[in-house]
C-alpha cells in the first residue's frame, strides 16, 4: 500500500463520471454527496480506494433495475481521524441469512443470483481485504427487494497536496496532442467497469 497525499473529493468525483453512462443506459439516477468539510488531501492508497469504489459502484448498477445509485463521502460522526464512504442503491437487496457471509470469497447471495447476474462475488471478497489493509472496516445494511447500503471508513491524515509542476511551453503542448485510443471488447458491463478503473488508476501514474 502507497502512502502519497490524495484528494478522496477528487476521487470520488472521478468514479461517479466513470460509472454516470452505465448508470444512465439503465435509467437510473446517480447521485454523488462530499461534505463540504472533507478534508482538501488525505495520505494513503488512492488506486486502491478506486478499486473498492468501482467495485462497490458497479455492483450498484449492476443489481439496481429502478430508482438511484448515490455515493457519499463526510467525515465519520464517531471517529474525527476517519472518513466514511457509503454507496446505496435501490435494488434487490440482500436477504438477512445472507449479510454476514456478502464479503466472503465466491460468495453471492444464493445461486439464482449468480445465474442471473453473472459473477463470482469476488469483488466483495477483494474490497474487504482492500480496506482492511488500508486500515479501515467495512459493512453493509440491507433490505431485502429494496436495496443496500455499503460502508467503509478511511484512516483521515490530512495533508497538503505538492504543487503541480509547471512544465516548459513545448513540453505542455507536446503533451496535450498525445492521445490514447483503446478498444474494450467484453460483454459483461461489471468487467468493463472494472476495467476502467483499472486503466483511470494507470492514468495517475503515467500523469
Amino acid at each position: 500500500m502507497s502512502e502519497l497525499p490524495f484528494s478522496p473529493r477528487q476521487v470520488v468525483e472521478e468514479i461517479v463520471s466513470l460509472v454516470r453512462v452505465a448508470a444512465e443506459e439503465k435509467g437510473l439516477v446517480l447521485l454523488e454527496d462530499v461534505a463540504d468539510n472533507i478534508p482538501v488531501a488525505i495520505s494513503g492508497d488512492d488506486g486502491r480506494v478506486r478499486q473498492v469504489l468501482i467495485n462497490l459502484m458497479g455492483n450498484a448498477i449492476k443489481f439496481t433495475h429502478q430508482g438511484h445509485v448515490s455515493v457519499r463521502l463526510i467525515p465519520h460522526h464517531q471517529d474525527p481521524e476517519a472518513l466514511l464512504f457509503s454507496v446505496t442503491d435501490t435494488g434487490i437487496g440482500i436477504a438477512p441469512e445472507h449479510v454476514d457471509q456478502i464479503f466472503e470469497h465466491f460468495t453471492q447471495a444464493d445461486s439464482s443470483i449468480t445465474r442471473r447476474y453473472g459473477g463470482t462475488g469476488l469483488g466483495l471478497a477483494i474490497s474487504h481485504r482492500l480496506v482492511e489493509l488500508m486500515g479501515g472496516r467495512i459493512w453493509v445494511e440491507s433490505r431485502l427487494g429494496q436495496g443496500s447500503t455499503f460502508f467503509f471508513t478511511l484512516p483521515s491524515r490530512p495533508v497538503e497536496l505538492p504543487p503541480p509542476l509547471v512544465a516548459p511551453l513545448e513540453q505542455a503542448n507536446e503533451a496535450t496532442t498525445k492521445t490514447l485510443r483503446i478498444l474494450v471488447a467484453e460483454d459483461s458491463p461489471d468487467n468493463e467497469l472494472r476495467l476502467f478503473a483499472s486503466l483511470a488508476d494507470a492514468k495517475t501514474w503515467l500523469d
